[in-house]
């Protein structure tokens, strides 16, 4: 009911003295209005003054109810003549520009006879006159107490705020409040039993020049809209950061990588309390991370068919424990923990979140666990396949070594960090003494256990950052980074006693030849080296086998 608007003008077809009519010709005037079943007509307008033909003619602009209800600044003026048609009457308060300036009215509209009549008093001349100050305040403050809307009013006269009744329930503070006038409606944030309630107010400031003034604040409860539109921002945030850590996943390679984004973006995403990241290894779940934490030890294991966990991974699918103390195979490590989320990493793993609250996870936090569940479940299913596909393309696949495929790649790496950095590189080619001979005489699924059991015995001394590569049927290649020949040599010597020390403890006999070269600088390649030490190996053969030999080129 109460709004200042900017509303048209539309008096292009009159002269300019109609938006000049004196001030106390319009302190008072009447509308009467006929009410039929499908029409609401203005009958006729009468002023206070001599301007009954000027104000008929500035009303009968407005053919239509809906534009004379927004030229007088009433929301809704047809409901307000239907209810007085029905014996309703009705006190209502407005502001129009229809006038050139501003003027503020209250106005009272009720039956006359076959009519409605609506006689608007204006509010400034009533302030302006001593003896009607007051009483015209009181019948203002009463027709807002009960109001639908807040309102607040401040009079020059005392330093306090008068507040309606809805004013007092939304918490408006009798003292300190903006008061101030302004052109634009504003946004006010009122606290109120520990709730932040929104509103948007208007100040008009009802002032005379000779007796002061009146401000009134009218100021509209918006808390669900404003906060509908604070949660849609806080969910637009949450869908780009979601959308962010997709696009960093798809770039980790390591799932250590993927595991500290995942728990990361967590806490950026869903804002809870704690974390837990559990991945299968074998029988086990693992856990890998808690919150922000890399659990000591290697990660706590438990039975992957046991516990909610467990439960999630075996059903596959997202669980929701609105309260766990209700749940017979929830462990949790807190009493505080009160509530719960578990989500399937496909058969990978499981993600839960805990809160502290009772039933904290509505339908769009168990949405974007999902789906961040997801981002990075695609992502360790990509690292594992890339993992198989290295395997296969890079690694024999029977005896776990380093294939032809890998060597190249290796070699190279290593060599330019000779080249850098001056350092010694060499290189051992093995050969595996009568290989063909135990395939004859003991089957083929034999000797393919020798070449296992070889590999598997030579990774027992050599460095980590040392490689074994399957050369061809019975022959491995060993590089060396950082290693000269002489320690070469020495490697050599303990790879022979390992296997002899083995053979004896295990009744496995299984021998190596072996031969050694070093990298010559620019210009040699790993070529050059398997050309060497494949000469070595076979003067090592040609010695008796079971033995070294170290390439020199006086010799060869």
């Amino acid at each position: 009911m109460f709004g200042e608007k900017n509303f048209g003008m539309p008096f292009k077809n009159f002269e300019s003295r109609s938006l000049h009519l004196d001030n106390r010709e319009m302190e008072e005037f009447e509308l009467v209005f006929s009410v039929n079943e499908d029409s609401i007509d203005l009958v006729d307008s009468t002023g206070s003054g001599k301007s009954d033909s000027r104000l008929s003619e500035i009303f009968s602009t407005y053919n239509d109810i809906g534009r004379l209800s927004s030229m007088l600044g009433i929301e809704d003026l047809s409901s307000i003549i239907l209810r007085a048609s029905n014996g309703e009457s009705t006190d209502l308060a407005c502001c129009t520009k229809a006038f050139g300036v501003p003027r503020y009215y209250l106005a009272k509209a009720e039956k006359n006879d076959c009519t409605v009549k609506i006689r608007f008093e204006e509010l400034g001349r009533h302030l302006a006159g001593e003896g009607y100050r007051n009483s015209l305040l009181s019948s203002f403050i009463k027709i807002v107490q009960n109001a639908p809307i807040a309102v607040s009013i401040k009079d020059s006269s005392c330093d306090s705020l008068w507040l309606n009744k809805m004013a007092k329930e939304a918490g408006f503070s009798t003292k300190d409040q903006d008061m101030s006038p302004r052109k634009e409606s504003f946004i006010e944030l009122v606290q109120h039993e520990g709730e932040s309630e929104y509103f948007r107010s208007f100040v008009v400031d009802l002032k005379d020049r000779d007796s002061g003034f009146v401000s009134v604040k009218y100021s509209i409860d918006i808390s669900d809209s404003e906060k509908a539109k604070h949660k849609f921002q806080m969910s637009r945030n949450k869908i780009r950061r979601l959308h962010e850590v997709a696009l960093e996943l798809a770039k980790t390679d390591t799932e250590e990588e993927v595991y500290d984004l995942f728990v990361n973006a967590s806490c950026r995403i869903l804002e809870f309390d704690v974390y837990s990241l559990d991945i299968v290894e074998g029988e086990d779940l693992v856990v890998k991370r808690v919150t922000n934490s890399v659990p000591d030890n290697g990660g706590e294991r438990y039975s992957k068919y046991e516990g909610v966990a467990g439960r999630t991974l075996w059903e596959g699918k997202t669980l929701v424990f609105p309260d766990i103390s209700k749940c017979q195979e929830a462990r949790p490590r807190s009493s505080e923990y009160k509530s719960a989320l578990s989500i399937p990493l496909g058969n990978f793993g499981v993600f839960q979140t805990i809160s502290t609250e009772l039933d904290a996870f509505d339908s769009e936090d168990v949405e974007l666990a999902e789906l961040l569940a997801e981002h990075v479940t695609e992502a360790i299913s990509r690292i594992r396949s890339r993992g198989e596909i290295i395997r296969l393309t890079y690694y024999d696949p029977l005896t776990g070594a380093l294939s032809r495929y890998g060597l190249q790649e290796f070699s190279a790496a290593e060599i330019e960090k000779s080249n850098r950095f001056s350092t010694p590189l060499s290189l051992m080619m093995l050969d595996i003494d009568d290989l063909k001979a135990i395939n004859d005489s003991l089957g083929h699924v034999y000797g393919d256990f020798i070449l296992s059991w070889v590999v598997e015995s030579v990774n027992m001394i050599i460095r980590n950052s040392d490689r074994i590569i399957r050369w061809g049927g019975d022959e491995f290649l060993l590089i060396l980074p950082g290693v000269g020949v002489e320690g070469a040599e020495s490697m050599g010597k303990r790879i022979l006693d390992r296997l002899e020390k083995r053979s004896l403890e295990e009744d496995t006999t299984a021998t190596v030849s072996i031969g050694i070269t070093q990298y010559l600088g620019e210009g040699d390649s790993v070529d050059g080296m398997i050309y060497r030490a494949d000469l070595a190996l076979r003067a090592a053969k040609s010695k008796g086998k079971n033995r070294l030999q170290v390439y020199k080129k006086d010799c060869f």
